[in-house]
């Protein structure tokens, strides 16, 4: 409690100095108490306060609404929504309304600042701050609630690596872990706080707050008592409590440990009509002759002819992407790349490279080389959120995931029907989502040289009912899923495998990958990078992180 007690006196001084310069808009009297409380013995919602905010202060504005929050014995939230609400409503002018809340998480908690950063339309109609638990139970209270004008900090400089007491991440069952992050600016020892989100394949997690010590080190230490992995992710906060930001990207890095992975299997088995299910999709393909509906020449480079093709599939919309081909290539001279892109809605990428014939697919079948508008239009309306509802994953032929491993197939058909291919040299390659759709089409297709992918999509979706991680982004459960995990494919890949990993991925998580690693039956190869997130903490660098590389 001593060591609490002084981050906390610490954390308070340096919010009070961030408090003498800034601009209060609004202050809700809590009463002579000063602080607002609810308690809830049993999941549920109740508020401790519903506070209507005079629209005028804040209107046009960019505010933070921001609390100091304690809580005792928050159960887990079962959606991201749920939880401790520090919340602002906002009646917008076209009648529709917006909830803004700030982050929270399940446990018990001193006294810490929290904060929701808003930009503010100048012609809304109402806003209210809610202070409340919803669908969780136990108890939380507010105090030091305020919105204040959100006048933007400077963390340029600052920097945050770590490293385990183990450069390969290995661990035995019950052995301590030791997870150490390193803060500093322009090279040297810094103070701050961090926000450290640790979670397990034990189903064990929590959030922890520390202040780094003299020297910029914050600690942490955990165990693992099977098969599996623990994640550590601490993050620079602001003096609110928000994170702070260098180069509009987070300042934050990860870790990660592992027990025994390589005795890790996944948490659910294969539908048993999986092979008959694909089987029939790959009939269904089949009926439907293969048709180059266009190939327009978009780019002459002195390397290469770049044409944007589409070809004629099952489902509403063509295989698309953009196809590249050496000059003066004669015919079976060249080996050919396919490239599967990772999840999003956007053009596929032009790749060029003299030496082999490089296709890159687009996942959707859609026009590529459009104007912003187009994609954007397409991400809010048709494509909004594509196959991560329940609703369309409750058998797998309503699934989007469907449509779109077998335009992949018919996208490498069409590949393999070109003149210049030499007709044995094949690799397939992408990464997250791409990856996914490496190994569907790697496992329902002969003759693939090689595959490489990187960050692996959709592994293990059964894993969390053994308490495993779950991915940050992934659907919504739904029984159809299960004929497109990624781990289920993996047994009917009969090409080499090469896959670079982070023991630090959120939306991938590692004991996923590994599970994958496992279930290949094919020669494999695995690179798992410590520090490596989804995208990459702002501190990372491939060159000099820690890795570890298991071959089989």
């Amino acid at each position: 409690m001593r060591k609490i007690h002084r981050w906390l006196v610490l954390f308070v001084l340096l919010l009070a100095m961030a408090v003498t310069a800034e601009n209060v808009l609004f202050v809700p009297d809590p009463g002579p108490s000063g602080v607002w409380s609810v308690s809830l013995r049993t999941p549920g919602r109740k508020a401790a306060a519903n506070i209507p905010v005079p629209i005028e202060r804040i209107a046009g504005k960019r505010i933070l609404l921001t609390a100091e929050i304690e809580q005792e014995d928050v159960s887990k939230k079962p959606n991201h929504w749920n939880g401790v609400k520090l919340m602002l409503v906002i009646g917008y002018a076209d009648g529709k309304t917006g909830y803004l809340q700030a982050e929270n998480s399940a446990g018990s908690l001193p006294w810490t600042p929290h904060a929701v950063a808003v930009m503010v339309p100048a012609d809304i109609r109402s806003a209210q701050i809610d202070l409340a638990l919803e669908e969780v139970s136990g108890t939380v209270r507010f105090r030091n609630v305020r919105i204040v004008e959100d006048i933007p900090a400077n963390y340029r400089g600052y920097r945050l690596t770590g490293a385990t007491d183990r450069e390969n991440g290995e661990y035995r069952a019950g052995e301590t872990m030791r997870f150490t992050f390193k803060l500093s600016r322009d090279g040297r020892p810094a103070a701050g706080f961090l926000r450290l989100a640790c979670a397990g394949d034990d189903g064990k997690s929590e959030v922890l707050y520390k202040q780094a010590d003299a020297d910029g080190t914050v600690r942490v230490e955990r165990s693992l008592d099977r098969p599996g992995f623990v994640m550590v992710k601490a993050s620079l906060l602001t003096p609110y409590g928000l994170p702070a930001q260098s180069g509009g990207r987070n300042i934050q890095y990860g870790l990660g440990g592992g027990v025994e992975p390589e005795a890790l299997k996944q948490g659910t088995p294969d539908p048993a009509d999986f092979d008959v299910y694909w089987k029939k999709q790959l009939e269904a393909l089949a009926a439907v002759p293969p048709k180059l509906l266009e190939k327009k020449l978009v780019k002459e480079s002195n390397q290469c002819f770049v044409y944007d093709v589409k070809i004629s599939c099952v489902g509403k919309r063509p295989v698309s992407g953009y196809l590249s081909i050496p000059k003066g290539a004669g015919p079976k001279s060249l080996p050919l790349r396919v490239w599967y892109e990772g999840y999003g809605v956007s053009s596929a990428p032009i790749r060029e490279n003299p030496a082999e014939i490089t296709f890159s697919v687009n996942a959707h079948g859609i026009e590529n080389g459009r104007e912003l508008a187009y994609y954007k239009e397409l991400e809010q309306g048709e494509l909004h959120n594509y196959g991560l509802r329940a609703a369309g994953n409750q058998k797998p032929e309503s699934s989007y995931f469907n449509n779109m491993i077998l335009r992949d197939l018919r996208a490498l058909e069409f590949a393999r029907s070109l003149p210049e291919w030499d007709g044995s040299t094949l690799y397939l390659a992408g990464g997250s989502q791409g990856a996914f759709q490496v190994v569907a089409v790697a496992a329902l297709s002969d003759g693939v040289t090689g595959c490489f992918i990187r960050v692996p999509w959709f592994c293990d979706l059964g894993g969390i009912a053994l308490g495993r991680v779950e991915s940050t982004f992934r659907p919504q459960p739904a029984p159809g899923l299960a004929y497109f995990d990624t781990v289920n494919f993996a047994k009917r890949v009969k090409a080499p495998v090469e896959i670079e990993a982070g023991l630090s991925d959120w939306v991938c998580p590692p004991s996923g990958v590994w599970v994958l690693y496992n279930n290949l039956n094919s020669p494999a190869k695995l690179t798992m990078f410590q520090g490596l997130d989804h995208g990459g903490y702002p501190a990372y660098d491939q060159r000099t992180t820690p890795k570890t590389v298991y071959r089989k």
